[in-house]
Order: C-alpha cells, then sequence, then structure tokens
C-alpha cells in the first residue's frame, strides 16, 4: 500500500531502503532534535529500527512511513507517521523529520498535514498530539501550519546526551479537524 500527497509518496518501510534511510538518520542536524535518534547512528541500528516498524504496523501500535520524491521515486527524504497509537483512548502521537538537504520546501507541512487526515479519517482517532524540543522552533512551526495547538511546555522532560529538554507539546481533536476542513485527499494504491 503507498499513500500519496501532492509531491510525495509514503511507502511502508521495507528492509531495501536500509542504506538510503542510513543517509538521512546518520546526519547530526536530524539527531540533534530528535529524542530517539542517536549521533553517530550506528548502521547495525537501521535494520532493527525497519523490523520494529513493521512490527508496530502489525500490532497497530504505530504506522510509520518512508517518504519519497514523487518527481524520483527511490530518493528517500524522510520519515512520517502516527506513534504511541491508544486505541483505548483514540490518540496517537504524530511523528516526522525530513533530510537536511530537503529542508525549506514544505515537505514536513505536507506529510503531517496528510498524517492528521489519516488518523482522523482512516484510523478514526479524536485526538492527534505531537511535540518537539523547546529549541526546535521549525517543528513547532510545521505542527502550528497544519492546525495543532499549543498546550504548554514540558519542562526537563526528557534527557538529550547530558542535558534535560524542554518539550512544547500540541494537539488537535478531531472537532478541531472537523472545523478546519483542512483535508487532503488520501489515495492508496
Amino acid at each position: 500500500m503507498i499513500l500519496e500527497t501532492k509531491r510525495l509518496l509514503l511507502k511502508p518501510y521495507e528492509q531495501e531502503f536500509a542504506d538510503a534511510i542510513y543517509s538521512v538518520v546518520s546526519q547530526a542536524e536530524i539527531a540533534d532534535t530528535m529524542i530517539t535518534i542517536p549521533h553517530p547512528y550506528p548502521k547495525t541500528l537501521v535494520n532493527k529500527w525497519i523490523a520494529y516498524l513493521q512490527q508496530s504496523a502489525k500490532q497497530g501500535t504505530a504506522f510509520e512511513f518512508a517518504v519519497f520524491l514523487k518527481e524520483d521515486p527511490e530518493k528517500y527524504i524522510g520519515n512520517c507517521g502516527l506513534v504511541s497509537i491508544s486505541s483505548s483512548h483514540q490518540k496517537a502521537e504524530i511523528a516526522y523529520f525530513i533530510d537536511k538537504n530537503e529542508w525549506g520546501k514544505g515537505y514536513a507541512t505536507e506529510v503531517a498535514s496528510f498524517m492528521l487526515s489519516y488518523g482522523f479519517e482512516v484510523l478514526g482517532l479524536e485526538r492527534i498530539y505531537g511535540h518537539c524540543m523547546s529549541r526546535n522552533p521549525t517543528s513547532r512551526k510545521v505542527m502550528e501550519k497544519v492546525g495543532l495547538q499549543f498546550e504548554g511546555t514540558l519542562r526537563h522532560d526528557i534527557k538529550k546526551g547530558e542535558d534535560f529538554e524542554d518539550l512544547d507539546l500540541l494537539g488537535m481533536t478531531r472537532f478541531d479537524y472537523e472545523k478546519l476542513n483542512a483535508k487532503d485527499h488520501i489515495h492508496i494504491h
């Protein structure tokens, strides 16, 4: 099953993507503000991560997609998805990262908008939330552009390396989503 946005293809993760994934997740700029991505990134982790994503999808606890350009369908540029899915509470966390060489082109906003549609329309969620390090205003801006509202700052919520980091929490309910009526049509192949 391949999902589409205007400029991107979202594919389920496969082991054959490992080298392309490594070229992105090993970027220091990606790891700097991602809670779960270490730097340097051991290449051996890529295959384990892909297996974990595949297992999470089977269990329904997360749906993450490899992001490729439509104009160059072999070019992996990042990740997007809904993680920490709680079926009992009908909520999930939105997550994404984009290759530093593709920053500033609106791809993160495009996939985040799409994931909101996927979560509310396909998965039937009631709430989607996201968080970013407070020192990452670009990620917060992406979430705000697609309609998530700032809900607060979690002070010293996580430890990255030797430093404690504040996290900005943003969220959207189904009511908010329907009110915005900002739906990207979902195309499943």
